[in-house]
C-alpha cells in the first residue's frame, strides 16, 4: 500500500498563471488542509494531483509523485486516493442507498462488494452502527458521515 504523496512544485495556468510553484508531501493517515481565500487555486490544486484539471486549463510545471514515483492523476483516482467535496451530498445520488453507492464504488476499484467487506470497512475508520448508515440514502446523513 503507498505511504505518500508528494506535489512538487506545481504550477497550473489558463490565459494567465492560476497556480504557481505548490509543493507539499501527504504522508498515509495524515490530513491536510489547504487553506485561502475564494478562488486561489485550492481545488485546482486537488484536481491536478487527480488528473482533472477543467477544459482551458492546463499544469505547467511540477509533477506527483506516489512514494517518490511520478506518476499520472489518473492512475491514482478512486484506487489510491480522493478527494473529499465541499458539498459532499452532491457527490451522491439521492435515489440510492448509501449500501448502492458503495458497492458501486468498489465495483469501480476492482474490489469486493460483499455487505461483510462493506461493515468492516466502515467500522475501520470509526463509523457507528454501518449496518444502519448502509441502509440511509444521503439527505438521511449527516454531513459529517457524507465527507466519511
Amino acid at each position: 500500500m503507498p505511504q505518500k504523496i508528494q506535489l512538487e512544485q506545481i504550477s497550473l495556468a489558463a490565459d494567465r498563471p492560476l497556480v504557481s510553484d505548490v509543493s507539499f508531501t501527504l504522508r498515509r493517515g495524515q490530513v491536510l488542509a489547504l487553506l485561502g481565500s475564494s478562488g486561489c487555486g485550492k481545488s485546482l490544486t486537488c484536481a491536478a494531483a487527480l488528473g482533472l484539471l477543467p477544459p482551458g486549463v492546463r499544469q505547467t510545471a511540477g509533477r506527483v509523485l506516489l512514494d517518490g514515483i511520478p506518476v499520472h492523476g489518473e492512475q491514482l483516482r478512486g484506487a489510491t486516493i480522493a478527494t473529499i467535496m465541499q458539498n459532499p451530498r452532491s457527490a451522491f445520488n439521492p435515489l440510492h442507498t448509501m449500501a448502492a453507492h458503495a458497492r458501486e464504488t468498489c465495483r469501480a476499484a476492482g474490489r469486493e462488494t460483499n455487505d461483510a467487506v462493506l461493515l468492516a470497512a466502515m467500522e475501520e475508520v470509526g463509523l457507528d452502527n454501518p449496518r444502519a448508515l448502509l441502509k440511509r440514502y444521503p439527505f438521511e446523513m449527516s454531513g459529517a458521515c457524507c465527507n466519511g
